[in-house]
């Protein structure tokens, strides 16, 4: 964590009438010295300096607009883009040059201020980093007469809300204000439209020192949040960058008094009492930060100072430019602006990268790092020869098999026989077996003569042969399903298959949706990480059944495969489609990407084999199961039978022999049971092989989707600067379309980098045109408020 000092800069208004004999620039050591009027020769002593000397980071005399971002700011938008937060901020008097200074002239691209080119930086830097997956957001608010206003919300709303809550979040964003709209953007146009359009929706009005002055603070703010696109890592690095425009001081007597002493506006007063005392507020929070040993600093005096704590003595690197009007006039307001950054210079920040984790990615490397601990168990069992150990949890046919070694332990009348009954293997084990003494309690608790027929003993009459053999080999009767709430595999009905348990509370379905062929956002449709139970009861047919994309056409294969024989190998011509995404996505898998393609066409194919053997399985699964279940019914229904016939012919005490009918059935039912094993084993590889073809396919589509966006962003830039349309194109426009890319050439011509704030400008005059009525609606609600 370093510390580091709030950078300033002194920035002056160029003037004809700038005051040299009193402001004296040496702009080599960034020192300035203001020179003080002679105090007159009364006789009196005066102790008053003459004249005041100061020293800053940077001094900026009639620089460029260029100047001042390459050599004041560019580091600080650096760091937001490195993962540090950042703010630069503008502070001085009224007509100073502070809006002009951060957002500049919109008409005029040599001319923008420091907002344009840091959006440009911020943009220019995520495209140099393709490895990289990067979300930028913004906000924009003003702060005007202590209420917050939001400058993206509705133009037409003149019920906008003013209640917004300024909270503080310690997982990445810091202090931010509650409900704002919050725009996700993918370009830099994008994020001009949102500047212009928000500075549409400042308040302004005209005073006698600035016709256009503006009667709030503004704060742009952008999000950054980046993670890496190979999705390997859980952390994701976010900042943040806030863009201050501070509305000026002002002195009542020199901005709003006329020749006769009467004020000029009401409104204008309120606004500047409110101005000045939002700006006293931050002086006072600067002074208690510059000062060693304050334990307080009050930044809830007022909205201002609050939204900024991040900004003062936070986790931020601050840059503040100060401006000044170096005319004779305002030499009192020039002193006050070079008072405070002098000491704002003596403020101090904690900086460091903020890392936040990702919920998703942390579920998916836990269930990864089980998955191996896992296989490092199963690998040190085999080479300790420890043999059927589970460390998955157990199927309901291991459940029934632990619960009758129960059953005979509770039945074993010596040690030795209890010895035998209970082995524990391992600590699921034992808590396996812990649940089900809790069952078989459960179950004597409901019907006291559960155990009477239990297999534990000799001279067991035949009925007890038939009913232990019936749960002794992994199965319970028909109806234990309703009474162990539904948690064994078991017969629902004689069309709908056989139930595979109940899913687990944090279950989710395995996702098999297509994924959408337009690049740009990689991850979405993709399937999660997620290892395949083999621990079911059974396999559902709805899992054996593909979605559209999956579904295997061979014709369609034939004829896919005979247009990518077909199609050059050359790059696709972005030109044919009109820049369409879509379009150009279906060239580029016929060209550039038809080797991946041909990967994903075989991958597919392979799993239609492999869904095909896996849906004979399953429907042989369910044979075995329904054979089973049959087998089981109809032996219970003879046991019943001779229960009844003996009762009637008082014979209950006499030792039957088993008939030979149904020992028969009982060997059927036994060998159906080692029939459901086995295709149950099979069908249980043959979805570890799925899973690992549609990772496979998956991984493989994020391939070719990451290619297509890196080629079609780079082949776009091309297109545009080589000319949207050719001549021929331009006989077929209209006047206004021909305008319109006479216009778009020429800006290409003088500079490349000019297209999107060309775009920009076009859009704010169109959106001014479009709500001039709301907006002065808007701007005179607030006022009146």
């Amino acid at each position: 964590m370093g510390r580091d000092v709030v950078k300033v800069c002194v920035r002056t208004r160029p003037s004809a009438h700038f005051a040299q004999d009193q402001i004296v620039i040496n702009q080599a050591a960034n020192s300035l010295t203001v020179r003080l009027h002679d105090a007159p020769d009364d006789g009196l002593f005066n102790n008053r300096d003459n004249s005041l000397a100061f020293d800053f980071h940077h001094l900026m005399h009639n620089s460029s607009q260029e100047s001042m971002y390459e050599n004041i700011c560019r580091d600080t938008v650096q760091g937001v883009v490195d993962g540090i937060n950042g703010c630069i901020f503008s502070y001085g008097q009224t007509g100073s040059g502070k809006t002009f200074t951060m957002i500049g002239d919109t008409q005029n691209f040599e001319h923008r201020g420091v907002a344009p080119r840091a959006l440009a930086h911020v943009f220019g830097e995520i495209a140099q980093r393709p490895e990289m997956d990067m979300r930028v957001t913004c906000t924009y608010m003003e702060i005007y007469n202590e209420r917050i206003y939001d400058l993206l919300g509705d133009l037409g709303n003149s019920d906008a809300r003013t209640d917004f809550t300024i909270a503080e979040d310690r997982n990445g964003k810091g202090t931010f204000v509650r409900g704002l709209t919050e725009v996700e953007v993918g370009s830099e146009e994008e994020a001009l439209n949102l500047l212009f359009a928000g500075e549409l929706g400042r308040t302004t009005a005209q005073h006698l020192l600035n016709r256009n002055s503006n009667r709030s603070h503004s704060i742009f703010t952008v999000y950054v949040a980046q993670r890496p696109k190979s999705g390997v890592s859980e952390r994701v690095l976010t900042s943040k960058l806030n863009l201050v425009d501070l509305a000026g001081s002002e002195r009542l007597k020199k901005t709003l008094e006329m020749s006769d002493g009467r004020v000029l506006d009401d409104t204008l007063k309120k606004e500047s009492m409110c101005i000045n005392q939002s700006l006293t507020y931050l002086e006072q929070c600067v002074v208690a930060l510059s000062r060693k040993g304050t334990s307080h600093v009050p930044y809830r005096q007022s909205k201002l100072t609050n939204v900024l704590k991040d900004s003062l003595g936070g986790n931020c690197r601050t840059t503040m430019i100060a401006c000044i009007w170096g005319e004779s006039a305002h030499i009192e307001e020039t002193v006050s602006t070079l008072r405070l950054a002098s000491r704002m210079m003596r403020v101090k920040n904690k900086t460091h990268a903020v890392e936040i984790l990702d919920p998703m990615q942390m579920i998916k490397k836990q269930e990864r790092i089980i998955k191996e601990l896992k296989q490092e168990l199963l690998m040190h069992d085999a080479l300790s020869e420890r043999s059927g150990i589970v460390y998955d949890p157990f199927t309901p046919e291991q459940q029934e098999d632990i619960r009758t070694q129960v059953r005979k332990y509770i039945a074993a009348t010596s040690v030795e026989d209890a010895e035998d009954a209970l082995q524990i293997k391992s600590v699921r084990h034992m808590y396996e077996m812990c649940e089900q003494f809790k069952q078989i309690i459960k179950d004597i608790a409901t019907d006291p003569t559960a155990m009477a027929s239990g297999d534990g003993g000799e001279g067991r009459n035949a009925g007890d042969v038939a009913k232990a053999l019936l749960d002794g080999d992994g199965l319970s009767p028909a109806g234990d399903e309703e009474k162990e709430g539904g948690t064994f595999v078991g017969r629902e009905d004689k069309t709908g298959g056989f139930s595979i348990g109940r899913a687990a509370d944090d279950s989710r379905p395995f996702s098999k949706g297509p994924i959408s062929p337009v690049p740009g956002s990689p991850t979405k449709g993709t399937a999660p990480d997620m290892p395949l139970s083999p621990t079911m009861g059974g396999f559902d047919m709805a899992e054996v059944k593909t979605g559209p994309e999956s579904d295997y056409d061979a014709k369609a294969e034939a004829d896919y495969k005979a247009d990518v024989a077909a199609a050059p190998d050359a790059e696709p011509d972005l030109e044919a489609v009109n820049g369409d995404k879509e379009r150009a996505f279906s060239m580029y898998k016929l060209t550039l990407g038809k080797e991946i393609n041909e990967q994903i066409l075989s991958a597919k194919h392979s799993l239609k084999n492999l869904r095909g053997r896996a849906k004979a399985a399953a429907s042989s699964v369910n044979a075995s199961k329904i054979d089973i279940d049959d087998l089981a019914e109809t032996l219970r229904q003879r046991q019943e039978d001779r229960a009844k016939f003996q009762k009637n012919e008082a014979k209950q005490g006499d030792d039957q022999i088993v008939e030979e009918e149904d020992f028969n059935m009982m060997k059927r039912l036994s060998a159906a049971k080692r029939n459901y094993r086995s295709a149950f084993k099979d069908l249980q590889s043959l979805r570890q092989e799925i899973a690992a073809y549609e990772r496979e396919v998956e991984s493989l589509k994020y391939e070719l989707l990451t290619n297509f966006d890196t080629w079609f962003s780079s082949a776009l830039a091309n297109l545009a600067a080589g000319g949207s349309k050719s001549n021929t194109d331009l006989a077929e426009l209209d006047d206004g379309e021909k305008f319109q890319v006479m216009e778009e050439r020429r800006v290409l011509e003088d500079n490349p980098d000019a297209l999107a704030f060309f775009h920009a400008q076009k859009t704010k005059k169109a959106t001014l045109t479009q709500n001039s009525v709301a907006l002065r609606q808007l701007h005179r609600n607030k006022r009146n408020l």
